[in-house]
């Protein structure tokens, strides 16, 4: 993700779908009565999905604002598998299957970019799987056919365009998504089609800017087939926008052969541990062909408006994101998969119809030296929830760790973290609060992290996931561990109120 500073936050989001990595099964196919798709997921109107309300001067200035920042990227000389777009992946899907390994095949045109949303199903939408007929697995063992498809348009055969330098040119589309927090805050997402060797995942590209469009900050992330959002070990992490290169004033990402995790420089990157014994190693280079997404972007908006913040509906050709299941076959699993997350041959990866609002891997925060600081957001959905709970009270928890004696280098701070809290009062007409902390007490002690925890009286509501802070100093290229921070955190906390037990 590449994140771009405070006050508005264009997060840059380039989610590029991996293919290959799925077995397609032969059970048989089934009979059944399909049940339509409808928008009653939930009661509360406040969150019924509805078409956009932006002006189309609103539009057209977001489209201009993912031109200006749009990433460049940089794949790995030996790559043979490219960029391909929605409709190249639909026009070579055949047929839908659920987890139980049922099939069924879908009515003519509806495996297209513009009949995706109107897809009946016969359960849960989230458990069907784009699936196709074509062979699958893009490093086969035996002597299969090879997954030409997944080669995706320029790696056909003669179809790489050439430049002067002798790199290749890949020319095609992204989608890029903005919403509007309501706070100054713009966030803004890319999503691009590629076809990948060993899995099916999703690759982001996030940029945040601040209200006089100065870029502040850089992330790269991978999202996974399940949806979650991996910093650290499976991606290059957060960096500061002076930090990563750039061209023409858009950022450079690098594409690494094999896996095609998102790194900020060539070189050898290490993505993931197995049992402490071997490493998986992502492998970039700067002698590959370019994606150069200037020019290529498909605008989309994605959240209807701030002041409820909830995806919108999306219709014609853009009726692909009505879409809620996954883009690749059911997969096979390996014995390894618990340990690192990762298969050689894994099930197709969800697309872009989730919630957005996931914060970066980190936070970026400089050092305070009296104290901590955090600012941040309710989201509306969050304050309505709060208010039928009857909250009285949001605590805000400092999460403190000390290094541990017998921690490994990939995770220094394994020890229990201690909490230091400030309680604010719940006001349902402010969704901007601003709580400090005292300073993490005790020698090496750091600030790494906080949530919050919503009270009704004394009694404990909910308690949100823990957002993590990388510190930085001015000067130094590295993060850095203090005892107290100052955070101007824009993104709405936004999650499910379940109650504490």
């Amino acid at each position: 993700m590449l994140v771009l500073g405070h006050g508005q936050a264009l997060h840059i989001l380039l989610l590029a779908t991996y293919v290959s990595a799925f077995w397609p099964f032969s059970s048989s196919q089934a009979s059944f009565t399909p049940t339509s798709r409808n928008d009653s997921r939930t009661a509360d109107p406040r969150l019924q999905r509805a078409p956009s309300t932006s002006p189309p001067e609103k539009k057209k200035e977001m489209a201009q604002l993912l031109d200006k920042f749009a990433p460049i990227f940089k794949l790995a000389s030996t790559e043979r598998f490219y960029p391909s777009s929605v409709k190249w992946m639909l026009d070579r899907y055949d047929y839908i299957e659920y987890l139980n390994h049922t099939k069924f095949d879908p009515l003519p045109g509806t495996l297209s970019p513009g009949g995706l949303g109107s897809l009946e199903y016969m359960e849960s939408p989230k458990r069907m799987h784009l699936s196709t007929e074509h062979p699958a697995n893009a490093q086969p063992i035996f002597n299969t056919e090879p997954s030409y498809f997944m080669y995706g348009p320029a790696g056909q055969e003669g179809a790489l365009e050439m430049g002067p330098d002798g790199r290749g040119r890949v020319h095609d589309e992204v989608y890029g998504f903005w919403v509007d927090q309501g706070h100054g805050v713009v966030e803004v997402g890319y999503l691009g089609w590629l076809g990948n060797r060993e899995l099916s995942q999703l690759v982001a590209a996030d940029i945040r800017r601040d209200g006089l469009g100065t870029p502040a900050t850089a992330h790269h992330q991978r999202i996974s087939r399940l949806g979650r959002l991996h910093g650290g070990a499976f991606s290059a992490g957060t960096y500061r926008w002076e930090d990563v290169e750039k061209i023409d004033g858009r950022p450079v990402a690098y594409i690494a052969h094999g896996s095609h995790g998102v790194w900020p420089n060539a070189g050898k990157h290490v993505y993931a541990q197995l049992l402490n014994l071997w490493q998986l190693v992502d492998v970039c280079d700067d002698r590959g062909a370019l994606w150069d997404t200037k020019g290529h972007v498909v605008p989309i908006e994605f959240w209807n408006g701030p002041e409820y913040g909830h995806r919108i509906e999306h219709t014609g050709d853009q009726s692909w994101l009505e879409f809620e299941g996954k883009w690749g076959n059911v997969g096979d699993g390996c014995w390894y998969e618990p340990f690192i997350g990762i298969c050689q041959l894994i099930a197709g990866p969800p697309g872009p119809n989730r919630e957005f609002g996931i914060p970066p891997s980190c936070i970026l925060a400089p050092p305070a030296d009296a104290g901590s600081t955090f600012k941040f957001y309710l989201s509306n959905w969050v304050v309505w929830q709060a208010q039928d709970l009857n909250v009285t009270h949001v605590l805000l928890e400092q999460v403190c760790t000390r290094p541990s004696m017998g921690a490994s280098a990939r995770d220094p701070y394994s020890v229990a973290p201690l909490e230091v809290h400030d309680r604010l009062p719940f006001d349902p007409e402010d969704r901007f609060y601003e709580a400090t902390a005292a300073r993490c007490e005790g020698g090496r002690s750091a600030a790494k992290g906080y949530r919050l925890a919503l009270y009704r009286g004394e009694e404990r509501v909910s308690t949100s996931p823990v957002r993590v802070i990388c510190v930085y100093d001015e000067g130094q290229g590295a993060y850095i561990d203090s005892p107290g921070v100052d955070v101007m955190d824009w993104d709405d906390w936004r999650w499910k109120l379940v109650i504490d037990k």
